[in-house]
Parts: C-alpha cells; sequence; structure tokens
C-alpha cells in the first residue's frame, strides 16, 4: 500500500497507520453529496478505502473492499489509543466501487491482454471526469496513465523515473505502443523535451505498481492533456 507523505491541505485526509500519520489526496465520493470524502488505495486483489466519516479530515473508517466490490473488513479509528479497532464490516449500497466510478477500471493494452491499472483519479482536460491515474513504480519512478477518450483503456502513458527522465508512448494499435517523445525534469520542476528521436512500437512498463498521490511537479508538461509515459523495449519484456 502506498500513501503519500505530503502537507495537508484543501480535499487531504489524514490517515494514522501503525502510529505514524499521514495525509492523502481524497480520490472518491463515498456518499454521493459531491464532495470526495475517501481515500482509496488500491491492493493486488481489491482497494483499502480510508473514509472521512464526520468531515473533520481525518479517516474514521477503514474498509477492505474485494475485487466483487464486498467490504471483507472493517475497522474504525479510535483517537483516544491512536489504534484501529475491528468492527462489522458495513457493506455499500448498491456494490459502490470506487474502481467502477465514472464506467470502468483503467486499463493498458499489452500484447498479452488488458493490464488494469487502478481508477483514474485526476482530471488532466478539466472536463469534470477524472481520465488519468497516477502510480507509482517499484524503481521510484511514476506513470500517469491517461485514458482519452473514455473507453476504458489507456491512450497515452507518461513514465517519469527516479531521477526525471520521461517517456511519452501513445496507444497505436492492438498491443502496440510508440515512444513519440523523451525528454527530462529539470532541477526547477520544468520539462525539457530531448532532441527529436525517431518512434519505436514497441514500449514496456513496470506495472506492478502502486496507486500514487498528486503527479510531481513538471509532470503536467510532459505531453498533451492527460500524457502518460513509459520506456522504450521489446515486447518480449511484457510482464
Amino acid at each position: 500500500m502506498y500513501i503519500e507523505e505530503q502537507g495537508a491541505g484543501d480535499g487531504d485526509i489524514k490517515v494514522t497507520v501503525e502510529g505514524e500519520e499521514y495525509t492523502a489526496e481524497a480520490n472518491y465520493d463515498l456518499n454521493g453529496d459531491g464532495v470526495d470524502d475517501t481515500v482509496a488505495v488500491m491492493t493486488d486483489d481489491g482497494y483499502v478505502a480510508y473514509i472521512d466519516e464526520t468531515g473533520d479530515g481525518q479517516a474514521d473508517v477503514m474498509q477492505t473492499i474485494n475485487a466483487d466490490g464486498v467490504v471483507v473488513e472493517q475497522a474504525r479509528y479510535d483517537a483516544g489509543t491512536g489504534k484501529w479497532a475491528g468492527e462489522a464490516p458495513q457493506q455499500h449500497p448498491g456494490g459502490v466501487d470506487p474502481q467502477e466510478d465514472q464506467g470502468r477500471a483503467m486499463v493498458i493494452d499489452t500484447p498479452q491482454g488488458d493490464v488494469a491499472v487502478g481508477p483514474a483519479t485526476e482530471d488532466t482536460n478539466s472536463d469534470g471526469i477524472a481520465d488519468t491515474a497516477v502510480v507509482e513504480t517499484d524503481s521510484g519512478g511514476t506513470m500517469l496513465v491517461t485514458d482519452v477518450d473514455g473507453d476504458g483503456s489507456a491512450d497515452q502513458v507518461v513514465e517519469i523515473s527516479g531521477t526525471g527522465e520521461v517517456t511519452i508512448s501513445h496507444h497505436t494499435g492492438d498491443g502496440q505502443w510508440t515512444v513519440v517523445e523523451q525528454g527530462q525534469v529539470t532541477g526547477d520542476g520544468n520539462y525539457a523535451p530531448s532532441p527529436a528521436t525517431a518512434a519505436t512500437d514497441d514500449a514496456t512498463w513496470n506495472l506492478d505498481a502502486q496507486p500514487a498521490a498528486p503527479e510531481p511537479a513538471g509532470a503536467a508538461g510532459a505531453g498533451a492533456a492527460g500524457a502518460k509515459g513509459a520506456r522504450a523495449d521489446s515486447d518480449d519484456l511484457w510482464g
């Protein structure tokens, strides 16, 4: 599980995990009142939801939800002890599932088939609909995976390595991706494209990743609205 440690602000929820306090941006409106009140974190077989029931900016309830949207475990935070106490799971009416919000889960079309990367949480084109999933890679980088046309499948990927290298790829066919631009995030947080390089039809990503918090500085300039990143490689390296 990954929770972005950052300063609290509008839309952030404080979460206490094993005595450590973190803040994460709320990314789902669980009660349907128009205000995001939940931090949904992807897991291998579903997700964990940290819910601010009282609107005070502190997560009060933690739910473990499986891939079918069923709450299998639930705990409530005790501010007095600083610990989570288990309680009977409460199911969501209609099987509400943050991964299914606005239609369907985000997937990447690879040569081996669709790979789920979690729900879109960022609205990169300001149309009121989340279109980009942000994930952290095991190597310390960040991937921005964007569904440009709203069909649930990624059209564009931007990968930003831990050292700031940026690779932008577009979906160009069944299981095929083309690297269209590469560059670097500079020390002042701006994106600087590298000299033009020939495009390649092969691209691969480390898909063993966890959902991340808001995209890093300079990432928004890494391409068109909803850019995503990948690194060039051969098809036989797809995991």
